[in-house]
């Protein structure tokens, strides 16, 4: 785990509010309730103290200035990195994409598909299906086209698309009393207003 004592990815205002804590023990119980990770009992556990001593703990102002302090770091710092940049969600969905699409590739290529009808698209699955009951029972191939793949492929297109602001968004206009929009209306009172 990083070291955020030293203010590092803090606002200075938040960096000064906060002072190391006197004990090693209550720095580490600090990080550990500002992570919000662990239950209580084992964060006490950890640090090597009782429930009670945490609980103490957790009423005095330095230790919650501390915890803070520690919840803000955390906070900036995933806001500056990972999935919280657009950025890095587009490469992660640009690499979905892609791996689909090699899915996709593989299957087009695969011998067995070659001679059922869209086989080399590659959008085919064979999936194995039992059909019949006691001594009729048997197992046969069915062709598929892999449509959960499609959509997939399609809602990665849709949130890319969403994430750089490239797709309009409907919007229904209504009229009076949330009816439709009357145009006959709308143009007969222009006509009007040009008229006078």
């Amino acid at each position: 785990m990083a070291d955020f004592s030293s203010g590092e990815a803090v606002s200075n205002e938040v960096a000064e509010s906060s002072q190391k804590l006197k004990s090693e023990r209550m720095e580490k119980a600090a990080r550990l309730v500002a992570e919000d990770y662990l239950p209580d009992q084992k964060i006490a556990d950890q640090c090597g103290i009782s429930l009670a001593g945490l609980k103490k703990w957790k009423k005095e102002a330095k230790f919650a200035a501390r915890v803070k302090f520690f919840v803000a770091a955390y906070s900036q710092r995933a806001l500056l990195h990972g999935l919280a940049r657009q950025e890095r969600r587009i490469s992660v969905l640009n690499d979905l994409h892609n791996r689909l699409l090699r899915v996709v590739d593989a299957r087009s290529e695969d011998e067995e598909l070659q001679n059922v009808p869209g086989g080399t698209t590659g959008l085919v699955t064979k999936m194995l299906k039992g059909i019949g009951k006691g001594d009729d029972f048997q197992i046969v191939e069915v062709y598929e086209v892999d449509t959960g793949i499609l959509k997939e492929i399609r809602a990665i297109h849709e949130q890319v698309a969403d994430e750089l602001g490239q797709r309009r968004k409907k919007v229904e206009l209504t009229g009076r009393d949330g009816g439709p929009v009357q145009v006959a209306d709308a143009r007969s009172k222009l006509l009007a207003e040009f008229a006078s």
